[in-house]
């Protein structure tokens, strides 16, 4: 009930921002809870880029395009993103009915009208187009320009059975200008979470970090022979790779899909440990 989803998130939540807490690995390998002294999760909100650029503590919300941010050139330190799923998941539909009762509630509050041919996800438009790949490569561009060169680093994660949404990742990542420093696999999902129960879903999540192709000093990537479609974490690790070694590459878009196609192979192959159809685990 929402007393006890008051209790559970927003009590809490206020708790642990003024007391954050940290998991802590002690010697014998056991976990335990720390306090970070010092430390609280806050700060003061600002609208401009100078004030938020003036001291520590503070933090600047913005509701518009991502393509087109008014933070200056080479200016931040790090970009920690979500990008769209490529396919499948609702994310207008779900939009759209919230917007409905909150244009009412708080008509002021933001723009709640927006351009369905501008977001980002696979769904193919009257022409068979999809406009995936495009708004996701100006919005890694935007993030590329306003991130410093040297040490400026872009981080998400990101998994799909599917080769093509790998493929327009790739595509929209190159078109950016980025390379690939690191990708790490991590375990993201309880087999028990409602959004994979009883489906075979992959369990693993790839950690990228990227970096500007021109400043940041190469990593040396391998070319995977073969990608393993039967367990979920070696997929995950395995594509990893071919997106470092694609982006080293530059290759033409058309070999990228190419590639990625022929890697991975068909979509509605079903790997043991994992679901080959168009769900986000």
């Amino acid at each position: 009930n929402l007393r006890q989803l008051f209790r559970d998130r927003i009590e809490r939540g206020r708790g642990w921002a003024a007391l954050p807490t940290e998991r802590k690995v002690s010697a014998d390998g056991k976990l335990e809870m720390v306090s970070i002294h010092g430390e609280t999760d806050a700060g003061n909100e600002v609208l401009t880029q100078s004030d938020f650029d003036s001291e520590g503590g503070k933090f600047w919300v913005m509701q518009r395009d991502s393509r087109d941010l008014p933070v200056a050139d080479g200016s931040v330190d790090i970009v920690v993103t979500d990008p769209p799923y490529y396919d499948s998941v609702q994310y207008a539909d779900l939009a759209s009915f919230f917007r409905v009762w909150l244009a009412r509630l708080v008509p002021g509050a933001a723009t709640w009208r927006y351009d369905h041919n501008q977001v980002a996800v696979a769904a193919t438009n009257y022409r068979g187009t999809s406009n995936f790949m495009a708004v996701l490569a100006g919005i890694f561009r935007e993030c590329h320009r306003a991130l410093k060169r040297e040490t400026g680093r872009m981080v998400f994660t990101f998994h799909h059975w599917d080769h093509k949404a790998w493929a327009e990742l790739t595509v929209a990542l190159q078109a950016a200008g980025f390379r690939l420093m690191n990708a790490y696999v991590v375990f993201s999902e309880h087999p028990i979470s409602v959004h994979i129960r009883n489906v075979r879903s992959i369990q693993h999540d790839c950690i990228l970090v990227l970096a500007d192709r021109s400043n940041a000093a190469p990593r040396s990537w391998t070319e995977p022979k073969a990608v393993e479609t039967d367990e979920s974490e070696a997929f995950c690790r395995h594509c990893g790779d071919a997106l470092g070694w694609l982006l080293d590459k530059q290759l033409a878009s058309a070999e990228i899909r190419s590639y990625w196609k022929r890697l991975i192979g068909s979509p509605q192959l079903e790997p043991k440990n994992g679901r080959a159809n168009r769900s986000r685990a």
